[in-house]
């Protein structure tokens, strides 16, 4: 099936584990029309496929477009892919995708060329097109969140490495007899930096008894600490707070070092919800880059706040097609 590469629209989708969002995006990146469903990962192949094709149908309902108008559509999915194929190795959020068949049956209830990558490169791609990456020649991506995602495209180009698992820097291991990571190896960014990690450094510190105002914040119960939570107290001058985003942007700072290093990239895009907090998460990274980052890719490096939010999925996917047509570079 053949892309229409003079088509006025593209569609990009978002699978994740408990939502699909799908929308409806020009030529220039602009959304137009947007759906949303239900993922029910845990309900089988057919039945997240279904809601896909909803969740894409519904985006074009809400959209100035008619079917004839779309070039093609682009997916961003966890896990790992054969993407020209359009399988699904493996993917953590859904029950039972070993080696599945995902974009045919889209492809045919749609008439429409669809294509897929990883979620967190996807997101980076979007990024890239349409975001803080614009113009890079080569950009990194950290996602941070209740993982640590990652991302990377360079020459215009994502790069997935032989077997698309690239690059996971997520679970590069910066502390060698660190916390055991979901991955079951010690000492990853992801087991120091992800969302539960930080919030139980917050919840030691405060059970050590430690004056903290996310007592207060969260019920006098430490279990409903959030990363917002602690955000917002370190904002108001909360020293426990403050010294737990510093610990953090200490280990994400090390772990972009180790890329600006190995990779040489102009752009290092940070995103994700914990990214919100800001300079308080900021500061500290560039300030331990800046200690272990070799000096001459540090001179040529920009380390940016993400720009798209939770836009950088459906925009990556979208961009993908939009490369396909010629209308990106």
């Amino acid at each position: 099936m053949e892309l229409k590469k003079d088509a006025k629209y593209v569609i990009g989708v978002d699978l994740g584990g408990t939502n699909v969002r799908a929308a409806v995006v020009d030529r220039e990146g602009k959304i137009v029309g947007e759906g949303r469903t239900d993922s029910k990962a845990m309900e089988g192949l057919e039945h997240t496929i279904a809601q896909i094709i909803s969740a894409i149908r519904l985006a074009v309902s809400e959209s100035p477009a008619n079917y004839a108008d779309i070039g093609g559509i682009g997916m961003g999915v966890p896990g790992t892919h054969k993407s020209e194929e359009g399988i699904v190795v493996w993917s953590p959020n859904f029950k039972d995708w070993n080696n599945v068949q995902l974009l045919a049956p889209i492809r045919e209830n749609l008439n429409i060329p669809v294509y897929m990558g990883n979620d967190a490169n996807v997101a980076a791609f979007g990024e890239y097109a349409f975001g803080a990456g614009r113009g890079a020649k080569c950009m990194v991506m950290f996602t941070l969140g209740t993982g640590i995602g990652s991302g990377l495209v360079i020459d215009g180009k994502i790069y997935v490495g032989v077997s698309e698992t690239a690059p996971e820097m997520g679970h590069h291991i910066i502390l060698a007899d660190g916390p055991r990571c979901s991955c079951g190896r010690y000492g990853c960014v992801e087991a120091l930096a992800r969302r539960d990690a930080i919030v139980d450094r917050a919840a030691r510190k405060a059970h050590a008894g430690r004056a903290t105002s996310l007592l207060a914040k969260s019920g006098h119960d430490l279990r409903y600490i959030t990363p917002a939570m602690i955000a917002e107290a370190a904002a108001e001058g909360d020293e426990v707070s403050i010294e737990t985003l510093a610990e953090t942007g200490y280990y994400i700072g090390i772990a972009v070092a180790n890329a600006i290093n190995i990779l040489n990239p102009d752009k290092v895009v940070i995103g994700g919800g914990i990214a919100q907090a800001g300079d308080l998460l900021f500061n500290p990274i560039r300030t331990t880059v800046e200690v272990n980052a070799l000096y001459a890719p540090l001179q040529v490096c920009q380390i940016l706040p993400a720009e798209l939010g939770d836009d950088a999925g459906v925009l990556g996917g979208a961009a993908m097609v939009l490369q396909r047509m010629g209308a990106l570079p």
